[in-house]
């Protein structure tokens, strides 16, 4: 369990550096809850091994882990809300004409809206840290720190390296079976969901390193998603 929490607690973290580097926060004027979310998930994430490690026998523990899961998907929720809602009221190149649409997506309700989820969730968030303190949670290695150590026990310095890249080992052997299977479910969400005019958003998570982002590049420089899909970010 505490290796999935790990896993989302990254992905949500990246996301709050990512939505910094192009201001998302401050357009929707949530920038100071934003921050304080990233900062209560980094505090949180430093007990999740050891609460791991007593979440199967102590029910206690159980309940708190699963609470701080349940946080964590409330977040990713509202960050991907977060971007979608400032992609839609940020300038197009493309726009060669007043929106309506994209005008009312200006309001400042919507920024009201998520504003107030996000201090709702930190809120959360404080009980859950608050409540950490009665467990008397042992700060241990994390999930990536423990994955680098087995790395180096098997794979010692003395290994000699070569300058090519083996995509293998870093994403595993079956990314090319996981893209070919995550470009068949895009096509077929955006044929079910075009009708509806629907937005579908996949995350992909993981623990740091294990090749998310060299996932994500292949999906989108597939031949065939370049063909579907007309307008790409």
């Amino acid at each position: 369990m505490a290796g999935v929490l790990d896993a989302l607690a990254s992905y949500v973290q990246n996301m709050l550096t990512e939505m910094a580097k192009e201001e998302v926060s401050m357009l929707l004027g949530v920038s100071g809850e934003i921050h304080k979310m990233g900062v209560k998930l980094a505090d949180l994430k430093i007990f999740l091994a050891d609460a791991d490690r007593r979440n199967i026998t102590d029910q206690s523990v159980h309940a708190w882990v699963r609470e701080l899961r349940d946080t964590m998907y409330e977040a990713m929720d509202i960050l991907d809300l977060c971007q979608l809602k400032a992609m839609e009221q940020g300038p197009r190149r493309d726009m060669g004409c007043f929106n309506p649409l994209l005008f009312c997506m200006r309001n400042p309700l919507h920024a009201h809206d998520i504003g107030s989820r996000i201090k709702k969730l930190n809120q959360r968030l404080d009980d859950i840290k608050a409540r950490s303190t009665s467990f008397n949670f042992v700060i241990l290695s994390s999930y990536e720190d423990s994955g680098r150590k087995v790395v180096s026990a098997a794979y010692p310095s003395t290994v000699e390296t070569t300058g090519g890249l083996d995509e293998s080992g870093l994403v595993g052997e079956t990314i090319e079976e996981e893209t070919r299977n995550l470009v068949d479910v895009l096509i077929k969400d955006e044929q079910t969901h075009k009708e509806y005019h629907k937005i579908m958003v996949f995350a992909i998570v993981g623990p740091g390193g294990i090749g998310k982002t060299t996932l994500a590049k292949k999906v989108f420089n597939n031949d065939i998603i370049q063909q579907v899909f007309t307008k790409k970010i």
